[in-house]
């Protein structure tokens, strides 16, 4: 499965990194996933795009 680098801006605290790694293991496309304040690493059959989309839907920013 091919991973997906993000860099992420907004999070502040463990309590974001925890919002972005849950809203993400949520989605059954994705099988693994890091998540630090400045970074995401995401493995699965999402794209780039979709991931894009479930992040900045919490109101965080990120891209490739």
């Amino acid at each position: 499965m091919p991973t997906i680098e993000l860099k992420l801006m907004g999070l502040t605290c463990n309590g974001c990194v925890n919002k972005v790694t849950e809203a993400l293991m949520a989605n059954e496309a994705i099988e693994s996933v890091e998540v630090s304040q400045d970074s995401a690493s995401i493995t699965g059959s999402i794209t780039a795009d979709q991931a894009i989309d479930i992040i900045e839907g919490l109101g965080f920013e990120a891209e490739e």
